[in-house]
């Protein structure tokens, strides 16, 4: 009977693994927003293979939910979009192959604000963090103001370490960056299901008429793609400062934090180089995230309900995703990056007035 009941069991266990993994694949199917345009752009043989793979090792009982989770996660996060994951323990391990680890190669990795002149010609602004606490808006505000009136022509804007949070943070840079109109217009699409559309239900306690009306667009219509907004810089007044903007970033620089460079600099500013050593996080060109739990597990899906369709076509291509630095910083990586004007930032300021000279 012992025997029986572990037979039992363990039998029980498989086919909730099993629920499970089917229940991961077809949410990501039917709410990812990313999913139908990977399939478009040639992958679908490819992810066909990978689900089957994983759905007969599930069968054979060789892999638990964890492993399979992050085993069908980490093909998204590493070769399309960084925004998808899964919440669970294991998946550290997973995400450090596609992520370059800083506190291995510096003595300190902790990134602070910082607004500072750097010389005579350059004013540094660190910002490690878009949550709005790290720093705050306020700060961001000031910290724009205080450059505006030390007459540098040159704005360093230091997002190494930024994992993003919202980009309105970014408000009071667009008419410091944005100097002229995009020749292909910057848009969001919201992907319009109805697991999705709880999502703005949510954010509906905030009174966003905007997002009601939107709401009840989705509601009314069966496509599964929603026109969320569209911008192509124009409109925007450009201040006279800077002259040059260097962007710095590292492969920590995600979502948020890579929007400064994605929305107002690449297209839209003539004035803007990004530097740094490899290609950013790689969650620029989808958005407005959530998440939903697995069945019978503890394990949750991060995922996006938003794209931005035209860039994500573009410019993504198979284990190549991110931003790519314009310019890239041949001296070694910094021994500390904290609230210090570090060896990198020096690199840049001399560089961009280089650049003025060779002008």
């Amino acid at each position: 009977m012992l025997f029986l009941s572990v037979f039992s069991s363990a039998r029980g266990q498989q086919s909730e693994t099993m629920e499970d993994f089917d229940f991961l694949t077809s949410f990501t199917e039917e709410n990812y927003a990313a999913f139908p345009v990977i399939m478009e752009l040639g992958y679908k043989k490819q992810y066909e293979a990978l689900k089957k793979r994983l759905r007969k090792q599930v069968s054979k009982g060789e892999i638990g939910i964890e492993r399979v989770a992050c085993e069908y996660a980490i093909w998204f996060h590493k070769n399309f979009d960084s925004h998808y994951s899964v919440v669970t323990p294991l998946w550290r391990t997973y995400w450090r192959t596609a992520h370059t680890d800083y506190s291995k190669v510096m003595e300190e990795y902790a990134p602070k604000p910082v607004s500072c002149k750097v010389d005579e010609q350059t004013w540094l602004m660190r910002i490690p963090s878009c949550i709005g606490n790290n720093p705050t808006m306020e700060w961001v505000a000031e910290a724009v103001e205080q450059y505006m009136e030390s007459g540098c022509e040159n704005l360093i804007i230091d997002v190494r370490g930024n994992g993003g949070g919202t980009d309105e943070i970014w408000s009071p840079f667009i008419s410091m960056l944005v100097d002229h109109k995009r020749e292909c217009e910057f848009e969001s699409l919201f992907r319009n299901t109805p697991f999705n559309r709880k999502f703005l239900e949510e954010a509906l306690e905030d009174d966003d008429f905007d997002l009601r009306d939107f709401l009840e667009q989705c509601k009314n219509n069966n496509n599964d793609f929603e026109l969320w907004y569209s911008w192509d810089g124009s409109g925007i007044t450009p201040t006279s400062l800077p002259k040059q903007v260097g962007v710095i970033v590292d492969n920590m620089t995600a979502s948020s934090g890579e929007c400064i460079i994605g929305q107002y600099a690449k297209g839209v500013s003539h004035r803007t180089k990004v530097y740094g050593k490899e290609r950013t996080y790689g969650a620029n060109l989808t958005g407005n995230c959530r998440e939903s739990k697995l069945p019978h597990s503890d394990i949750y899906i991060f995922y996006s309900t938003c794209i931005q369709s035209l860039d994500f076509r573009k410019n993504v291509s198979f284990g190549k995703i991110g931003i790519e630095p314009d310019v890239y910083i041949d001296i070694p990586y910094p021994n500390r990056l904290t609230d210090r004007i570090d060896e990198w930032v020096l690199w840049v300021a001399k560089d961009l007035k280089k650049t003025k000279k060779k002008e």
